[in-house]
């Protein structure tokens, strides 16, 4: 979608989720009540934001949880910009960002790497496009029984999946992943089948109680 059809990220993923579960409800071999939703990085942040919104999804996981996406962003950025971005003096911001980017060739690669799925070229107008990426204000209206993994070693939101998890009215359940199982890191890059193993797992007890397939 991105590389090919230059469709680019976007924050109110219900308006993406939505319309495909129509698409699924519409079909006679869909079983409507055992719709689920699963989303790797990032998508720890569209999950949620979808389930807000969108009340026919009967389990979902987010893997990691993300309450703001931009706060992978700033950790790497420092308080000193953040404190010049919340000025609001974007040509200060964007003067400062883009000498930096232009004098370290491999942090640039980088930050136009992360910064191209959003389809912004300035900083300051990209950073204030990740803001608003987040369920901070949105977790009191997610219903939907909802698995939250909790890697260990957790680089891009280290301590937003217990946040996520410790703000969730409805029924939830928190899963870590620690180092001494093999399965830790942002998404459980060595430990996918133990990830699997459980989530399969909770997702079966979650739709027990539906009908026979």
């Amino acid at each position: 979608m991105l590389f090919e059809h230059g469709v680019t990220f976007r924050p109110d993923w219900e308006h993406v989720i939505t319309p495909v579960v129509d698409f699924l409800t519409a079909r006679d071999e869909v079983d409507d009540r055992r719709l689920v939703l699963a989303g790797i990085s990032q998508a720890g942040y569209w999950v949620p934001r979808a389930l807000a919104f969108e009340h026919r999804i009967a389990a979902a996981v987010a893997d990691p949880g993300v309450v703001d996406v931009a706060e992978s962003w700033w950790r790497n950025l420092g308080p000193e910009l953040r404190e010049l971005w919340d000025s609001g003096d974007r040509e200060t911001f964007d003067r400062i960002m883009n000498e930096a980017l232009e004098g370290d060739p491999a942090l640039g690669a980088m930050w136009r790497w992360r910064a191209k799925p959003y389809g912004v070229a300035s900083p300051f107008a990209l950073l204030t496009e990740v803001a608003a990426y987040t369920v901070a204000h949105l977790t009191d209206r997610i219903t939907t029984p909802l698995l939250v993994t909790d890697p260990e070693g957790e680089h891009f939101w280290p301590g937003a999946s217990r946040r996520l998890y410790d703000a969730l009215p409805g029924s939830k359940e928190l899963v870590g992943f620690p180092a001494a199982e093999g399965a830790h890191l942002h998404c459980e890059p060595m430990g996918r089948a133990l990830f699997e193993q459980r989530v399969f797992d909770w997702l079966d007890a979650r739709l027990a109680s539906g009908p026979p397939a």
